[in-house]
């Protein structure tokens, strides 16, 4: 009887003994090198510390290559590596940009704006090459242009190429996006931003920052600026300003390509454009053709043209050619509801 006690007793202090082996915490488990626990439990804590291990466990290295195919914590954990010299890092995020299964989770591991990112160039840019049909490859791009003057070369190749030019184009546009990035797209010429995905950079970019939205106003192809005016993603406040710059910097020579880009400006903010077209009509005599023709007689502009309607009688009665006259003279009649 005493001896089965005894034994029971056994039993139960060796289960508690094990019990206490076991992890009770990710800093626990980290500690006692247990892979297993850490893999199991599956939180970007414990992958992280999945990679720490991984400096020294070659099982923690395969536990981390096994979530590659589905976790782009596993590459953070390997970019980590990288930022400590582990060399392991370096050769699990090549190998996951090299596959174009796991290459743009690779890149989404990565860190932005980092030096380390020189070293990782070439990888990206040919991973950016090998999936430019494809969809999964805005965090390569986003990656690519975040990474400075190292990686201009490959930013200003992938914008020539048409090809990769619209992931680039919104890679540059994305919040890791930095100046240098920026600065090459916008020298580019115009051809190299002759795709749907610059068109729609370069109009989110004007509402990030007020640099780019003076180089869109006074630079950028007039199919920038109708793009500008037509999408709803440029503040009526921001197109205010943007008009203003262009109208002030670009050449008569010009006036007669931005017609339409100064129409679509009208239609989607005829309040804040109201005022810009009413000035030029008063003190920019050259470019009232251009203002008579960017608005519709027709047109309703949710009644908002009141100052141009105001100011539309210098322009039916004064020294202009027949053509704008008589389109003034309309625009008085049934936009504005002026008699003749």
């Amino acid at each position: 009887m005493t001896r089965g006690l005894g034994g029971g007793w056994h039993w139960w202090a060796a289960g508690a003994l094990l019990a206490g082996c076991h992890p009770t915490s990710i800093p626990d488990a980290e500690a006692k090198g247990d892979v297993g626990w850490l893999e199991e439990n599956g939180t970007p804590d414990a992958v992280a510390a999945l990679g720490r291990l991984a400096d020294r466990d070659p099982k923690a290295i395969e536990a981390l290559r096994i979530r590659t195919a589905y976790d782009s914590g596993a590459f953070h954990a390997a970019w980590m590596a990288v930022t400590r010299d582990a060399p392991w890092g370096g050769a699990m995020l090549r190998a996951g940009l090299a596959d174009p299964k796991t290459a743009d989770l690779a890149a989404d591991g990565m860190g932005k704006h980092d030096p380390h990112l020189a070293a990782f160039v070439e990888p990206l840019e040919a991973a950016l090459v090998r999936l430019s049909a494809s969809l999964q490859n805005a965090n390569i791009a986003s990656t690519l242009a975040s990474v400075g003057p190292a990686g201009h070369e490959v930013v200003v190749r992938r914008l020539s190429d048409a090809s990769t030019r619209s992931a680039m184009c919104r890679g540059i546009a994305s919040k890791y996006g930095d100046a240098d990035a920026r600065a090459a797209l916008y020298a580019m010429p115009p051809e190299a931003r002759d795709a749907a995905g610059c068109v729609d950079a370069v109009v989110r970019l004007a509402q990030q920052d007020d640099w780019s939205l003076g180089w869109l106003a006074t630079n950028a192809e007039p199919g920038m600026l109708g793009a500008a005016g037509k999408m709803d993603v440029l503040s009526c406040a921001r197109l205010h300003v943007a008009w203003v710059k262009a109208l002030a910097a670009r050449l008569p020579a010009q006036y007669p390509a931005l017609v339409v880009p100064l129409g679509y400006a009208v239609v989607r903010c005829p309040a804040q454009v109201d005022g810009i077209l009413a000035d030029v009509i008063v003190h920019m005599p050259a470019a009232r053709g251009l203002v008579v023709q960017a608005i519709d007689p027709f047109g309703r502009y949710e009644e908002a043209l009141h100052a141009t309607c105001g100011n539309l009688p210098l322009v039916a009665n004064g020294p202009d050619s027949a053509i704008v006259r008589e389109r003034a003279s309309d625009a008085l009649i049934h936009l504005c509801n002026a008699p003749q």
